[in-house]
């Protein structure tokens, strides 16, 4: 569900950043900022948190050599991020009979 205050009050932008790495057409990673002109399922991957709008008035950044736009942490940035937290898969104990 969208939250029809956020929409009166935001901006429409075809610029999202991307929240959490995910593959779509291709695989999209974190801090990506891409064009999201046609993309059907938008709404959906707002409400998961894996994409956001761009902040109104922030800059779109430049592509990189891949055709990439990557906003760049500074260290104290980057230092905040928690670490990524893999799940321990845990070994199931074979029954005896």
């Amino acid at each position: 569900m969208s939250d029809p205050l956020i929409e009166a009050v935001r901006p429409p932008t075809k610029w999202y950043v991307v929240l959490r790495p995910f593959k779509g057409d291709r695989a999209f990673v974190r801090g990506e900022v891409v064009d999201v002109t046609g993309w059907t399922h938008l709404t959906s991957l707002v409400q998961n948190r894996y994409v956001d709008a761009l902040p109104h008035g922030a800059e779109v950044p430049d592509e990189n050599a891949d055709g990439i736009r990557i906003i760049e942490l500074s260290k104290e940035q980057a230092r905040k991020v928690a670490p990524k937290k893999r799940p321990i898969p845990k070994r199931e104990q074979a029954t005896s009979s």
